[in-house]
């Protein structure tokens, strides 16, 4: 099946009926292997910590690729579900380990940064992952698309504020004294 053939159906869209039990099944495996996914990462990146494996970076890039192409060229079918899956477990561990220079650099500034952004991580994605296996209602994956774009924009306000808010107050504490 070539991927440009498919007509998508743009209705489907704004249906707010029930999911089916075949859709939940198939989120459940895609959240299920997105997850294996991160604690392999995780795991990669850990061993660029601790080990400095692949220290220069390009090997882990070039790996990452190949497996990157490895998946993209072997077929799906039930027979090949397995080597799929382990193909995009290296390629997780590969970026994982591709990681760890920028690992280092927040390492030297603060180590709390990873933690903190690993754990915010994983409850976001538990919260994703459990909305979208126990929701009966597709207007619920909605909802979480539509606070995830707001919680993005408040992000970056808040790092607009960081910036040009910090400006401002240094100005109006300027002409005070």
């Amino acid at each position: 099946m070539n991927v440009f053939d498919r007509t998508i159906n743009i209705d489907a869209l704004f249906r707010f009926s029930q999911i089916s039990h075949s859709t939940q099944v198939h989120l459940k495996n895609v959240y299920s292997s997105l997850a294996v996914c991160m604690f392999v990462a995780a795991a990669g990146s850990y061993v660029h910590v601790v080990t400095r494996l692949l220290q220069g970076g390009v090997l882990s890039v070039l790996g990452s690729l190949a497996m990157m192409f490895w998946l993209a060229m072997t077929p799906h079918n039930p027979e090949t579900e397995k080597k799929r899956l382990g193909i995009l477990a290296a390629f997780a561990f590969l970026t994982g380990v591709g990681l760890g220079p920028t690992l280092d650099f927040v390492i030297a500034v603060n180590p709390s940064i990873i933690l903190t952004a690993f754990l915010g991580t994983s409850v976001i994605f538990i919260c994703f992952t459990l909305s979208a296996l126990y929701a009966k209602r597709r207007s619920y994956l909605f909802l979480g698309g539509t606070l995830m774009s707001g919680l993005s924009i408040l992000f970056l306000m808040s790092l607009m504020n960081l910036f040009f808010g910090s400006v401002m107050l240094f100005k109006v504490m300027r002409e005070t004294y």
